[in-house]
């Protein structure tokens, strides 16, 4: 029986919710279930909920399994060099996005690489090996016996407070810095709603969080999944990412809450009309504005995303993102820096125009400079959405939130004034959190920093020359 080792790499910085969205990919999990079923020997690895790196020594099998993000890709490549060392003979396949995207450099470290979905060519692979070196995994045309995921197989499931559940595969929509559509189509493709509640029923923590791109892209199955999901009376409390637009349905998002829905991650992208369209994001700041009402007025709320960094965008967008932020009462926020991402327009238009400053991808996570602004230095970038960041999530605010949640569990309780304004202590915990990773975020990256500053100067040092500070 061969043993597979499927390994998930860490990042090298988390994101600011890192600890509170901390969930293996759902790929492994889909494709480990598979394999066990196929009788090999199955073992997962998240490396983000594992809490550290891999040893060497632990690196045992006869096959390792990779999938990375363009941010963890580097992580991957010493992974492979590492297995192959510790297991001369074994067999390295890797998957995912970055190296469906850069499958000639995902080449040079692996024996094997996967592009697009998996599911139907990965058993044959291990099984019978192939003379060719890139393997075209082909968007399935149903998902209809993608397998449940079998958590058993996951190093410290156990641990884990919040389960991923993924309903469908593919947006209908094409932001051009997104790589989903990319990879996944825009298609949508879902799961059998009886396949989604078998899943759900199997579920034992407090928390669900739902991985689809877009899971009400389809209105009238929505309504039915919703109905299913408010009939079984779960325990558990669910968020999801969506889009504003599904908000033109307001008696959907009342179904919603009924069956649960606690938070929505919604990506605003932008305050400014022209950013969104250069984005090619099909929504306007009236959509944004209505969601936030409609969401609000049905007691879910809200995680706004935003992008520093388009084309559009001039350096006053940080503090009028902030300002419409506090405004309009968003409940938390993910301020992020636009990133060239492989397989994405933006990518392309960028490389074109020799936009990008460095291609080190561990840089490539939302939160780093890593391309030439049109309307600002880097710099300014970085500083805009580091300062937007400060603001929002102020000692001051939070003071002023800690005060709200002690009213709320006193006097605002006993006078029976409490309403959905009232603070949710999980969302003061989020900010805590929040604003601690901040601050060690600014720790972390005082070389990068400076190469940033370089570049404002106008001394161009590339980032491998100054790679030696880096870390």
């Amino acid at each position: 029986m061969k043993k597979v080792l499927f390994v998930e790499p860490k990042a090298v910085e988390a994101n600011v919710f890192a600890k509170f969205m901390n969930l293996p990919l759902m790929g492994p999990l889909y494709l480990g279930t598979l394999i066990r079923n196929a009788g090999f020997d199955v073992k997962i690895v998240n490396e983000n909920l594992l809490g550290r790196k891999l040893t060497m020594n632990e690196l045992e099998g006869d096959v390792l399994l990779l999938t990375s993000l363009t941010s963890t890709s580097e992580r991957a490549y010493e992974l492979a060099r590492q297995f192959k060392q510790k297991n001369p003979g074994s067999t390295v396949i890797m998957g995912g996005i970055h190296a469906t995207f850069l499958t000639e450099e995902a080449g040079r470290y692996v024996d094997y690489v996967v592009t697009g979905e998996g599911e139907d060519v990965i058993l044959d692979l291990l099984k019978y090996g192939s003379d060719k070196k890139v393997i075209n995994g082909k968007l399935l045309h149903t998902l209809d016996h993608i397998p449940l995921p079998d958590y058993s197989l996951l190093v410290n499931s156990d641990k884990m407070s919040i389960i991923p559940v993924m309903t469908s595969r593919g947006c209908p929509y094409d932001c051009n810095f997104c790589s989903v559509t990319k990879m996944f189509g825009q298609g949508y493709r879902t799961l059998p709603i009886d396949r989604v509640i078998e899943e759900l029923r199997q579920v034992k923590t407090d928390f669900v969080f739902f991985y689809d791109d877009n899971l009400t892209a389809n209105v009238n199955r929505t309504h039915e999944l919703m109905e299913r999901i408010a009939k079984e009376k779960f325990k558990f409390d669910w968020s999801a990412q969506v889009r504003t637009d599904i908000t033109r349905y307001p008696d959907l998002v009342k179904d919603m809450r009924r069956a649960g829905c606690d938070t929505v991650y919604i990506g605003f992208e932008s305050v400014s009309n022209d950013t969104l369209n250069g984005l090619s994001k099909h929504q306007t700041l009236d959509d944004i504005k209505r969601a936030i009402d409609v969401f609000h007025s049905n007691s879910i709320r809200i995680h706004g995303m935003f992008i520093f960094g388009g084309d559009e965008d001039k350096k006053d967008i940080f503090k009028e993102t902030v300002r419409f932020s506090i405004k309009h009462k968003i409940d938390t926020v993910q301020y992020m820096i636009l990133t060239p991402l492989p397989g994405t327009e933006t990518y392309q238009r960028m490389e074109a125009d020799g936009r990008i400053l460095h291609k080190m991808w561990q840089y490539y996570d939302g939160l780093h400079a890593v391309f030439q602004p049109k309307n600002m230095s880097p710099l300014e970038l970085q500083e805009g959405m580091l300062d937007a960041f400060e603001e929002f999530y102020s000692y001051t605010r939070l003071l002023n939130d800690a005060f709200n949640v002690v009213y709320d569990k006193t006097i605002g309780k006993v006078a029976g004034l409490v309403n959905y304004e009232s603070y949710p202590t999980s969302t003061l915990a989020i900010k805590l959190v929040a604003k601690h990773i901040i601050n060690r975020w600014h720790k972390l990256n005082k070389d990068y920093m400076s190469y940033l500053d370089h570049i404002r100067n106008g001394v161009h040092r590339s980032a491998q020359a100054m790679h030696l500070n880096m870390f």
